[in-house]
């Protein structure tokens, strides 16, 4: 980082006042291991002078360092809730079906969308900063999209399915709790109110782990069981029917992460499903939503760090048969499951042609 920086201060005795906010800003980054996606990637990224600095970027080193990052990395989905909730949240309108309030939700999905994934994918490939100052870094040597291969527009196609689906659950609800529906438990209007504030923080900090709690389970049940039912492995079922489809990424980038078939979108969804057993803020619910909307982004551009740096999931894509969670929430360590990108990095550069052990 050192290096990464000097390099940038003499530019910017060159350059003036825009880099000299990029130094003070990586001078804030060397106080955190992390910070949110995509501002570190971004600045660090951008700091690198090809020739002279180096593209390392520091990993987290213990469970502590990155519990308190894991929650400076959600400022980008907290953000992203207070402005949802803000200004299109059209919980007033709701209660009667109207184009109008649907099309707002539906047109802001679209535009975090556009936002995430395509500014992500434009970022490290369309304009080159992959390849310009991350060289060496791509898991996956290889051009996925490539002109032909069709790849790109596949994920794209799906991610916008799955925005539909993200879409669908929240316009559901939005309505359920506007008519006072049984299905949900009612939610509560101020979050700072001195009775609501504990809850509210502490579902604030529920979101992560949940979401990946939640992710581990839906994601390894459309994988083999090893178990069969009436002749019949569900998960072996699962992945060849449902499954596979996001699998065709093997070689993933940032817009394979929601690349599912929609029977997967649905089962992917239903971690927004709280407020049928929790009393919950809507910020709650948008923080919860978000996350599973956005943060596919970081963990599938197929570049290590200082971009998504997401080697453990990149494994799962290439080995199939592991890493089926993610690190903070460790239930492939519980069942068997992990190989640790680390030391097994060169696994990755096998192949692994994406299908799963005996299917």
């Amino acid at each position: 980082m050192v290096n990464s920086r000097t390099s940038l201060c003499r530019w910017n005795a060159r350059e003036g006042t825009v880099c000299s906010r990029l130094c003070a800003a990586i001078d804030v980054l060397e106080s955190y291991s992390k910070m949110t996606f995509p501002v570190e990637n971004i600045v660090r990224i951008l700091a690198i002078n090809s020739g002279e600095a180096t593209t390392t970027a520091r990993r987290t080193k213990n469970w502590a360092s990155e519990l308190g990052g894991r929650y400076l990395r959600l400022s980008t989905y907290l953000v992203v809730s207070y402005l949802a909730y803000a200004y299109t949240w059209p919980i007033q309108e709701a209660h009667e079906w109207k184009w109008g309030w649907i099309m707002t939700v539906v047109i802001r999905n679209f535009a975090i969308e556009i936002v995430f994934y395509g500014g992500w994918h434009s970022f490290l490939y369309s304009l080159g900063y992959g390849q310009s100052k991350l060289r060496g870094k791509k898991f996956n040597k290889e051009d996925q999209y490539r002109a032909g291969s069709g790849h790109l527009q596949r994920e794209q196609l799906y991610t916008t399915l799955g925005f539909c689906m993200s879409s669908a659950f929240e316009i559901a609800t939005l309505h359920l709790w506007a008519t006072k529906s049984r299905i949900l438990v009612p939610f509560y209007d101020d979050f700072f109110a001195l009775e609501n504030l504990s809850r509210s923080v502490l579902h604030c900090l529920f979101v992560a782990y949940w979401r990946d709690f939640h992710f581990y389970w839906v994601h390894r049940m459309m994988h083999k069981w090893n178990v069969k039912l009436f002749g019949v492995d569900p998960g072996g079922f699962l992945y060849k029917h449902v499954h596979s489809l996001h699998h065709k990424s093997r070689n993933p980038g940032p817009w394979s992460g929601l690349s599912m078939h929609p029977i997967e979108h649905l089962f992917y969804y239903t971690c927004v499903l709280t407020p049928v057993v929790f009393t919950i803020h809507p910020f709650h619910f948008l923080l919860n939503k978000f996350h599973a909307d956005i943060s596919p982004v970081a963990g599938h551009d197929g570049y290590d760090q200082p971009a998504g740096g997401s080697k453990f999931h990149y494994l799962h894509h290439t080995l199939v048969d592991c890493n089926y969670g993610t690190p903070m929430v460790p239930m492939d360590v519980l069942f068997g499951s992990y190989i640790n990108p680390e030391t097994s990095v060169e696994l990755s550069q096998r192949g692994g042609g994406g299908k799963q052990k005996g299917s």
